[in-house]
């Protein structure tokens, strides 16, 4: 006689638990994606209420105690929040470093892996607001033990909605000059990053690939700023330089004074290759999102 022996029930996958801060970014709601299609459960911390695709949204998190539980409970956190264009201190440090403190007190001596994205330029002694506070935030994260922070430039994303560093290449019209704000601008070298290029990379390290630390992470291609206004159009453009100053709306020089400090090339040419590498990217050309749609009129 053949005895049956009933079949036992399988154990439920535990699905990783991510935290995203800022998840109403560009990034971020490309990361929700990302992770809905991994399988984690995610849980979105934003200011403001917005439509997310996420398995919790928590809002005006920095004031709200849900945050911290969630933070406290999650196995890895992404703070993609952050400050440009504002007119004092107060607001980077409050918007950026604040932030980065709330994260780092709910984590505590957990080994929660938090994935930032600094600046290539970061410098806590920085006389730009925006790198100094990039600086100070990587100070305050460096001490958990779970941290990894990439040290970007430019991001990129391609039409129909650029972003601002792209915008900022576009001619205003057909036969307009690109200008570029700052002394000797057009000769400045960057390698702009794909936005998809970096949602990948917080997702990846998010559910546990490579190793805690900072790295330097940047797309394949390297070119003056007046080159890649040419790759930017798709055409050959005038392009011509003018003071930061000229700028008349006080608003929009800030804004431009925080842009022109992203625009910088790795120290170490081999280290974006090198970090792609460890967390699995496969960075994408600028061929794939340029030339840019013309601006409409």
């Amino acid at each position: 006689m053949i005895q049956l022996h009933p079949i036992q029930p399988t154990p439920p996958v535990k699905r990783p638990r991510v935290v995203v801060a800022g998840a109403n970014s560009p990034t971020g709601r490309l990361l929700l994606l990302l992770l809905r299609d991994s399988g984690a459960h995610a849980t979105a911390l934003v200011r403001q209420p917005a439509p997310l695709v996420a398995d919790e949204v928590i809002e005006n998190w920095t004031g709200n105690p849900r945050s911290a539980d969630a933070i406290a409970g999650a196995d890895a956190v992404v703070l993609l929040t952050g400050v440009s264009g504002a007119d004092h201190w107060a607001a980077y440090e409050h918007g950026m470093v604040g932030t980065a403190r709330r994260v780092a007190q709910a984590v505590g001596a957990r080994g929660t892996r938090v994935v930032y994205f600094s600046s290539l330029m970061a410098d806590a002694a920085s006389d730009n607001w925006y790198l100094r506070a990039k600086g100070m935030v990587e100070q305050v994260l460096v001490p958990l033990s779970g941290s990894v922070i990439f040290r970007l430039g430019p991001v990129v994303r391609g039409s129909p909605r650029p972003l601002p560093f792209e915008q900022s290449l576009q001619q205003a019209a057909p036969d307009a000059p690109v200008v570029l704000y700052g002394e000797r601008m057009a000769e400045r070298t960057s390698r702009p990053i794909h936005l998809g290029d970096v949602a990948t990379a917080a997702e990846a390290a998010a559910l546990g690939m490579g190793k805690s630390g900072i790295y330097e992470l940047a797309g394949p291609e390297e070119h003056s700023l007046a080159q890649l206004a040419q790759l930017a159009n798709g055409c050959e453009v005038a392009v011509r330089t003018a003071p930061l100053q000229s700028l008349a709306c006080p608003a929009l020089l800030h804004s431009v004074r925080d842009q022109l400090a992203r625009i910088a090339a790795p120290r170490d040419a081999g280290a974006p290759a090198a970090t792609a590498a460890q967390f699995g990217l496969r960075l994408t050309p600028l061929s794939l999102a340029w030339p840019l749609d013309a601006l409409e009129a």
